[in-house]
């Protein structure tokens, strides 16, 4: 029996991440989560693969990131031993051999990006003294998002032993940002930021692990992961040069330890490196990952809707290995050729798959619940905008669509605004669809998946991105017969929810907004956001160097909150008090303005959560979200 998706459908999706693997052996290790009962937390437990079964090998319910230690054991990370208010994360270590796990180490830190090289567990911390009460600050930034204060923090290299010893490896006035480790041991690279106000601007370093002598490869880049290749002549990086700020594509970078020329493994391919697909189904962002198999390079890219695994060879060509209208979450490629990867759809969320020769197979059920829920497929569609680019979008139906019906419709725009929408699983939409509205969602300019022109709109938000939107609504409507025009609702969540707010001061076809995490003023965005000098300057500025007070009047010229009185649509305002990307006084001041003008507007507040409410907030705090959109567009689209 097929039934429809309700609200507390939530609980049942499992999140497949972490996925790690000894090549050698095909033994891979990875993370489920799910929702918890008590709706407080999230349950997470590793899971192991050997080729022909699976078998859950923790049950601390906060176990996490397993790493396989050639074929003795694995370690992980864990709270298991730390109480709720208790900083850090603690390393465990199971063997294969038998016995229960052991504690190697607690972290007070937290741990970043574990990783074993030649034995060895290499990993970044942060490093600085804790101010548990009052905060004496001198330094910037101040705080970041899901992180807190972090203005006495600096990220840099440890590594640990079995016996619980840890080593220090970096130390100084700058963040490590991404590292690996030679395959001799003796050396590591790794990614720095020595400007605070400019922290995607980086410098590579070798550093010697004995002497701490080190030397300067590359300079002047952006970097977000590097893997020294397995004969140890080249660095493989992802980054970029930053000719279109903070919006230019991350290619796959090869440069000798040495240093010298830097060679561009995807010159001609004009897409980005990595998975930024949204979702709310996900136990962790999918990895920026790297992996070196002869003289290829494996990679996940950007292409449209779609998150593909890509490789690219040292002696040329970019190859697609895994593509398909889905997500790619994560891989690893076995030493004999098999490749396991982490994939989700919109109609599926997480599951392990293998792939070899081309023939594909599913290895994990933890979400075929889904087989008993009617879900709807999104149905892509393109059109031309008026400046002649195509634009992507797509439109889900609700289940039980019955022609002769004209239905409510909500036009969800995602956040970035260099993010994408596509063939991923959202909870968000498919509840939608199951309250009987038609969902539409597309990818307009600033979008990733696309080349950088397309995802170019620095100093121009709100303009051709507006526009892309309600000429995709335009298009939608003339297409589809079955859109109630009269009731049109909208919504979007940090750069979505400026673009909510954005719509809402500049027209009034809509009946119903929600605005999630928003930005209402670029001005106070500036001095109070955890990325607020950098990417304000960039995104709106329109370039990394300008002078913030001169360029004033741009940024109020760009603030919703200039136009407020403009607004004629009723609009819930939903913000999470620890959200320090745009943070509570986005909220509260569009919230004043709007009350003092006598508007009609409501406020959800979630005490304890931050920017990332929507995907990885306590579960009782999604579901509250999640009920608040839908009663609010069912009292107003459905009236």
């Amino acid at each position: 029996m097929v039934r429809r998706l309700v609200l507390e459908d939530l609980r049942l999706v499992r999140m497949i991440h972490d996925l790690n693997a000894n090549v050698d052996s095909n033994v891979l290790a990875f993370t489920v989560s799910k929702i918890a009962d008590s709706l407080e937390d999230y349950e997470k437990n590793i899971w192991i693969y050997d080729g022909r079964s699976l078998r859950q090998v923790t049950r601390g319910n906060s176990d996490f990131s397993p790493r396989i230690l050639g074929g003795k054991g694995l370690v992980f990370l864990s709270r298991r031993g730390l109480g709720k208010d208790k900083p850090g994360v603690e390393v465990w270590y199971l063997p294969f051999d038998g016995g229960e796990p052991m504690r190697v180490a607690h972290i007070s830190g937290g741990v970043n990006d574990l990783r074993i090289v030649n034995g060895v567990m290499y990993f970044m911390s942060n490093v600085g003294p804790v101010q548990e009460d009052v905060k004496f600050v001198g330094d910037w930034p101040l705080w970041f998002n899901g992180r807190g204060f972090v203005h006495t923090f600096k990220s840099h290299l440890f590594s640990l032993d079995l016996s619980g010893a840890i080593r220090q490896l970096t130390s100084g006035d700058f963040d490590v940002v991404a590292y690996d480790a030679e395959p001799g041991g003796k050396r590591a690279v790794i990614a720095v930021s020595t400007n605070r106000f400019k922290p995607y601007r980086n410098e590579v370093w070798v550093i010697n692990l004995e002497s701490g002598e080190r030397y300067t490869v590359l300079s002047n880049y952006s970097v977000s992961a590097i893997r020294w290749s397995p004969d140890g002549k080249y660095l493989a990086l992802v980054g970029n040069d930053l000719h279109r700020g903070l919006v230019t594509h991350d290619h796959v970078l090869l440069v000798r330890p040495d240093g010298g020329e830097v060679i561009d493994l995807m010159r001609g391919v004009d897409r980005n490196v990595g998975n930024s697909l949204n979702s709310d189904a996900r136990g962790s962002p999918p990895p920026m990952k790297l992996q070196w198999v002869g003289d290829w390079v494996y990679f996940m890219m950007m292409d449209g809707g779609s998150s593909r695994l890509v490789r690219a060879s040292i002696n040329g060509g970019v190859e697609v290995v895994i593509g398909g209208e889905r997500s790619v979450e994560d891989f690893v490629v076995m030493r004999d050729g098999t490749i396991y990867f982490i994939s989700m759809d919109p109609l599926r969320p997480t599951e392990l798959y293998r792939w070899f020769n081309g023939n594909e197979e599913r290895i994990t059920n933890f979400n075929d619940w889904v087989n008993f829920i009617e879900l709807s497929k999104p149905e892509p569609f393109r059109f031309r905008a008026s400046d002649g680019r195509e634009v992507e979008g797509w439109l889900m139906r609700p289940p039980g669509f019955r022609q002769g019906i004209r239905y409510p419709a909500i036009l969800e725009i995602h956040g970035g605004p260099k993010t994408a929408y596509g063939y991923s699983f959202m909870f968000e939409f498919q509840l939608l669809v199951n309250e009987g509205f038609v969902v539409i969602f597309m990818n307009p300019r600033g979008s990733d998946g696309y080349d950088e022109e397309f995802a170019d709109i620095r100093g121009h938000y709100g303009e051709r991105d507006y526009e892309d939107l309600m000429e995709g609504l335009d298009y939608v409507l003339r297409s589809y017969d079955f859109i109630d025009p009269g009731r049109l609702g909208v919504i979007g969540g940090s750069y979505g929810g400026f673009m909510t707010n954005w719509i809402v001061t500049h027209t009034d076809r809509f009946r119903a907004a929600v605005t999630d995490r928003s930005i209402s003023n670029w001005v106070s965005f500036f001095g109070a956001s955890d990325i607020g000098p950098y990417f304000a300057n960039d995104q709106i500025g329109g370039g990394e160097d300008r002078d913030f007070w001169a360029y004033l009047e741009s940024y109020m010229a760009k603030s919703p909150i200039m136009y407020v009185k403009n607004v004629r649509t009723p609009l819930l305002i939903i913000h999470s008090l620890e959200d320090y990307r745009c943070w509570f006084e986005q909220a509260v001041q569009l919230y004043t303005a709007l009350k003092y003008l006598g508007k009609e507007v409501r406020m959800v507040v979630f005490p304890g959560e931050n920017h990332d409410l929507s995907r990885f907030g306590k579960p009782n705090h999604r579901l509250v979200r999640l009920r608040a959109i839908v009663d609010w567009f069912n009292e107003k689209l459905k009236a």
